[in-house]
């Protein structure tokens, strides 16, 4: 989806959209599927440029990390961007701190800007890390690939042969 900026010089635009993002272009392999992901939002003149509240909705499934088993997820995101003409960047060399709010600012050049990108972003940092299908998951056999949650395996887990040294000293 493209956004135009120049629908906002007059009066705030409402946006309404559904994202339909694959999850290969989010590079994510804990991901089995991502819905359809709804925006909403208001674009305003702002100073220095453009801003854009709202907020993204994700639900899908993504793998447990110690079993794979799928596990569910729904979020709510909140999302604010301010949209600056390139030009009024600084072009100082010298080096200045970064507030929060400077993570929110995009940089444009023509008036027509790729929203596309920005959600995608957004939804990589909504995705969950690791998720566990429940907190004491046991996760699969090293040895044997069993599932440990449903069958207790009889495979002994390998030992760490790099401390057999400093065994022997604690005996002597």
């Amino acid at each position: 989806m493209d956004l135009n900026l120049e629908q906002a010089y007059e009066e705030p635009v409402e946006l309404a959209h559904v994202f339909d993002v694959p999850g290969a272009r989010l590079d994510r392999p804990e991901l089995v599927s991502l819905d359809p992901v709804p925006f909403q939002g208001r674009l305003e003149k702002a100073d220095p440029g453009f801003e854009l509240r709202g907020g993204l909705e994700l639900s899908g499934v993504v793998s447990c990390a110690r079993c794979l088993k799928d596990v569910t997820f729904r979020r709510k995101a909140p999302v604010t961007w301010l949209f600056v003409a390139a030009h009024k960047r600084p072009e100082s060399e010298e080096e200045i701190e970064l507030q929060a709010a400077d993570l929110e600012v995009v940089w444009y050049d023509e008036l027509v800007v790729p929203l596309d990108p920005l959600v995608d972003e957004q939804i990589q940092l909504e995705l969950p890390m690791k998720v566990l299908c429940r907190e004491d998951c046991r996760g699969l056999c090293p040895s044997c690939g069993v599932d440990r949650n449903e069958i207790a395996c009889e495979c002994r887990e390998p030992g760490d042969d790099r401390w057999t040294p400093l065994r022997g000293l604690i005996k002597s």
